[in-house]
């Protein structure tokens, strides 16, 4: 029988893609104001580049196309991840699941994320999670070694709902982390496949794949109680 409920974060919950977005926008105003360039053509060079080489390389590759120090680098990063993010909100699948559970009160709830601890913060908070759910776990907060796949979270929310793993279910979009490390501790796992975000082409051996695929967290209305060996769910 389930009972606790946990999430990813990003592209899970909400769209990651309109939190870089509204990070490039806050380098923008920086680097508009101290040098004079057009605010609107940095941030569309930023996104032009995030589309051809991807996020690791955008500050580096905008700088040089407007031949500003490379020396800035640093800073945008600490501007990126310090901002307020602007223009995030939850899938509207989302907000409707959590409130539910919430109102119902049936299952725990949590949400385990990744990265910057900075940066998940901010995201949290604007995106008003602290209220919607039991226990949230930034990774990073206990050190970047405790990332998933690691147990570390998993086990630290199994322990502060005091259940048992099989009456776990962790719901998340990315094969490379999301799921391997909770079905080793026998969680039950679903994968999210959303017609956007950063992960949706990925495919790993089954090792690595979710137990079950969905294509809405609207489904969870009727899965909670769901049999492994049933397979897809639109």
């Amino acid at each position: 029988m389930i009972k606790a409920v946990i999430f990813d974060l990003d592209d899970t919950l909400y769209y990651e893609l309109d939190y870089v977005k509204s990070g490039f926008r806050a380098v923008s105003r920086y680097i508009s104001s101290k040098y004079g360039v057009s605010e609107e053509e940095f941030y569309q060079l930023q996104l032009d580049i995030l589309e051809m080489e991807g996020l690791g390389k955008v500050f580096d590759l905008t700088l040089e196309n407007f031949s500003l120090p490379l020396d800035e680098v640093e800073r945008m990063l600490a501007v990126y991840r310090s901002h307020i993010p602007e223009g995030i909100q939850l899938y509207e699948d989302a907000e409707y699941i959590l409130k539910k559970l919430k109102r119902e009160k049936k299952y725990k709830t949590g949400i385990i994320t990744d990265g910057n601890s900075l940066v998940q913060w901010n995201k949290i908070k604007a995106l008003s999670l602290i209220d919607l759910v039991d226990e949230i776990i930034v990774t990073d907060d206990f050190g970047i070694d405790k990332r998933k796949p690691a147990p570390f979270a998993y086990l630290k929310l199994l322990e502060t709902f005091q259940i048992q793993a099989g009456e776990a279910v962790y719901i998340g979009d990315n094969p490379l982390k999301d799921f391997i490390g909770a079905r080793k501790l026998g969680m039950k796992t679903i994968r999210v496949l959303r017609e956007e975000g950063m992960h949706i082409e990925k495919r790993m051996i089954a090792e690595y794949e979710a137990d079950k695929e969905i294509y809405s967290l609207y489904a969870l209305k009727e899965l909670l109680k769901f049999d492994v060996g049933e397979g897809k769910d639109a």
